[in-house]
């Protein structure tokens, strides 16, 4: 369903979620060089996810999906997302059947700083700055037929990033619950 708001000024409607996957999309097509941008573009129209380099704009962090499942206490992606949008403060995280030897991962973008800090954000894998990732489109909020990417918290317009410090103690309570679990198991 596409959210609305009546602009009082102009007395028209506004497509907010539209015009937020507008802005949020051309900003992180940015991150695809000036030659690739198009390419990238079609990619998102034809398979919904395009290959795009996080470093100036934008840092990406993965964390198997198991971790985050037992951070929430839920296995599924699609139930993880809104516990997951909330603990992240809505910040943008996709999930990916195929991360982490097909266990699957959820990747959170985060600020460019994060991958020149010298000491890496614990319990995730920051991706280095001239990485490939590949981002689902904006508009890929679900699953998709055949796998590939998806938006479990969509971006909320441009440089709107998850917070470090959340993303990195999601990761550290997710580590904890499954050290405990393994724990209980072998005890």
């Amino acid at each position: 369903m596409l959210e609305r708001a009546h602009c009082e000024s102009t007395g028209g409607v506004v497509h907010l979620r539209r015009e937020r996957e507008l802005a949020s999309g051309h900003w992180l097509l940015s991150a695809a060089s000036a030659a690739n941008r198009p390419q990238a573009k079609t990619e998102w129209k034809e398979r919904g996810a395009a290959w795009l380099r996080p470093g100036v704009l934008f840092s990406a962090v993965e964390i198997p999906a198991g971790v985050l499942h037992a951070a929430v206490g839920l296995d599924d992606p699609r139930r993880c997302a809104g516990p997951l949008a909330e603990a992240l403060e809505f910040g943008p995280l996709f999930y990916s059947s195929d991360g982490f030897q097909s266990e699957g991962s959820y990747t959170a973008l985060v600020p460019a700083r994060v991958a020149r800090l010298p000491e890496p954000l614990p319990g995730v894998v920051t991706l280095h700055q001239r990485a490939l990732l590949l981002v689902p489109a904006p508009h890929v909020t679900e699953p998709v037929q055949g796998g590939g990417p998806w938006w479990v918290s969509p971006l909320g317009g441009p440089g709107l990033l998850c917070p470090p410090e959340r993303v990195a103690a999601m990761a550290a309570f997710g580590w904890g619950a499954l050290a405990a679990a393994k724990g209980r198991q072998d005890a």
